[in-house]
Formats: structure tokens, C-alpha cells, sequence
């Protein structure tokens, strides 16, 4: 019964004071009741994203120490990879460089090292490390090294090879809303415009194709292709 008391007295503070924010202030200043009841949503939605991030934290850290427990290049990957995992690159590159340089013939390791250097802008390191990952094994991650290293190569303006780097992912998967774009980029900045058009129309139509759950992705590199047949 406090805690509701409580979280109420600061759903009216809160209202409060976004009755002093402009364009939505008069939302809070004159609704009254349904002011302070919009406030306390706004306060739950904060509570519950902040009650998350600490449970994540929280998480994180225990499994960190498990993971720590073992000092061999195996275990700096798995920290690596959890670091990586949770938006953290420059946490992960001591780690994956040690695992990386300790086990140099598991291409997880060089796929997950190139993705920190490329997080953090290493552009040289990170083509490096994803041409050490396709030459141990061509298809990682199902293709996504080449894709990733396509856009190491197109980001140091090494167009023709980044053009190599994705006929070597579409002779093996067929073509993806990724690949496509990046096709038509490479191709424009080689000044091959009626390739590239193609290549940006080629987008739409595989994103149209894509599954339930890649749609969300394939929207998005639809829209960069039908911005860049613009421009």
C-alpha cells in the first residue's frame, strides 16, 4: 500500500513538471486526473526499462565471473562474444584479441574480433581479421563474414574487391537485401549507374520476398536503396 502511495506522489511530481515542458505542457497542466495517470505510465515505462538494464547488469556480471574462472583463450572469446553481444565492442577486443591469437584457427573467433575493430572504426584491423575468419572458413556465420567484410572493403573504398567479396557471398546464398545495396553502392562509386540502379531495384523486390521475421531488416535496406536511386 506505501509503494502505491509513494509511486503516486511522484506520478503527480512528475506531472508536475512536464507541465512545464513546452508543446506538451498544457497535456499535463490541463487534464487534470488524466495528466497525473499519463505521468504515472511514463513513470512505470522508466521504472520497468530501468529495473531491466539493472537485471541485465546484474546478469552480465555473474556471467562474467563464471566465464573468468577460466583463463584460456576459449573463455576470453565467450567474454568477448558476451561483451559484443551486449553493444560493449572495446570492452570485447582485449578479449577476442587474446582468444583470436591463442586459438588462430577458430574462425569464430576472427568473425567476432573483425565485428569489435568494425564497431570502433578499425577499419584495416577489422578487414584483417575477417579475411583470416573466410580463409579458415568461407561460409561463417552463414555468409555474414563476406558480407561484413564487403563492408570493410567498400568503407576503405575498395570497391572492386568489396564487389568480389559479395559474388562469393551470392554464389553461395543467393542474393539478400544487404548484399544487393552494397552491390549498387560498389557499382556506383565505380561509375557503372545503370548496374547500380538495378542492383538498388533488386532490394525492393527481395525485401518484398522476405520472411516474417526479416522483414524489419529487409524494410530498412529497401528504404537506403530506394534513398540512394534517388540521390
Amino acid at each position: 500500500m506505501l509503494r502505491l502511495v509513494g509511486f503516486l506522489a511522484l506520478a503527480v511530481v512528475l506531472a508536475a513538471l512536464l507541465g512545464h515542458v513546452p508543446l506538451i505542457g498544457p497535456l499535463f497542466r490541463h487534464t487534470g486526473i488524466l495528466g497525473i495517470l499519463l505521468a504515472a505510465a511514463i513513470l512505470s515505462a522508466l521504472v520497468t526499462r530501468m529495473g531491466g538494464r539493472l537485471l541485465a547488469g546484474r546478469k552480465l556480471k555473474a556471467e562474467l565471473r563464471a566465464l573468468s574462472a577460466v583463463g584460456n583463450p576459449h573463455g576470453h572469446g565467450k567474454i568477448g562474444a558476451l561483451y559484443l553481444s551486449r553493444g560493449r565492442p572495446r570492452a570485447a577486443l582485449a578479449h577476442l584479441e587474446e582468444a583470436a591469437a591463442g586459438e588462430p584457427d577458430v574462425a569464430e573467433w576472427q568473425y567476432r574480433l573483425g565485428l569489435a575493430r568494425l564497431a570502433v572504426r578499425e577499419l584495416d584491423p577489422a578487414l584483417a581479421a575477417f579475411e583470416r575468419c573466410v580463409a579458415l572458413e568461407e561460409e561463417h556465420a552463414y555468409g555474414a563474414a563476406q558480407i561484413r567484410r564487403a563492408e570493410c572493403l567498400q568503407r576503405l573504398g575498395r570497391h572492386e574487391a568489396a564487389l568480389e567479396a559479395l559474388a562469393v557471398f551470392e554464389r553461395n546464398h543467393g542474393s539478400s537485401p544487404e548484399a544487393a545495396y552494397r552491390r549498387g553502392v560498389a557499382l556506383r562509386a565505380l561509375g557503372r549507374r545503370d548496374e547500380a540502379r538495378a542492383a538498388f531495384r533488386e532490394v525492393g523486390e527481395l525485401a518484398r520476398r522476405a520472411t516474417r521475421y526479416q522483414r524489419r531488416e529487409a524494410g530498412l535496406w529497401a528504404l537506403r536503396a530506394g534513398l540512394a536511386r534517388i540521390v
